[in-house]
């Protein structure tokens, strides 16, 4: 299914690469050895997956350390984008295969979302991002789902997550496979 030696050497070499603190620098550099490592045949397969955020997402954990690094393997519809959601977490998100519409949202002062940027995301391509309230964003497949390798600094799938809905305001907080 997956080279678990080879995902375990990846998250030590991860933790290597944040050993002097969770920036922007060290997230890229995270994200460039993610996309080495998800190149490499055998890191992944497309296997068994649990649905996530109550859409047509899946996601499959690949490893949870002691300490709640988490590297998770996440699959993207193409026919419905993710809610707007936070992880609680820093995180970084390399497709494998696929393209990913990727959005990134700020909440105002007054609680009112804007979108910061898009992103098409391609193969060995990532984005990073830093933890709340920095990490807000909705993703989806283009054409048709993205498979997505994504590293977070917690066990994101036992923490609670807000999602958020434009069109009302109204932010709901569940966990993800609800």
């Amino acid at each position: 299914m997956h080279d678990r030696d080879a995902i375990a050497a990846f998250m030590e070499e991860a933790r290597a690469l944040l050993s002097d603190g969770v920036t922007r620098d060290a997230l890229d550099a995270v994200g460039r050895r993610l996309a080495a490592a998800g190149a490499q045949p055998g890191f992944v397969t497309d296997g068994q997956m649990r649905d996530m955020h109550g859409g047509g997402s899946q996601f499959a954990v690949l490893q949870t350390d002691a300490d709640g690094l988490t590297l998770l393997l996440g699959r993207f519809s193409a026919q419905e984008e993710t809610p707007i959601h936070d992880h609680d977490s820093w995180g970084v998100a390399c497709v494998v295969q696929g393209r990913d519409r990727y959005r990134h949202w700020e909440r105002d002062p007054s609680g009112h979302l804007k979108l910061l940027f898009e992103r098409e995301l391609q193969a060995g391509s990532f984005v990073t991002w830093l933890g709340p309230p920095r990490d807000i964003h909705s993703q989806q497949g283009i054409g048709e789902p993205a498979l997505e390798l994504i590293l977070f600094g917690k066990n994101v799938m036992q923490l609670p997550r807000h999602y958020f809905d434009l069109a009302t305001g109204d932010v709901r907080t569940a966990l993800p496979q609800q």
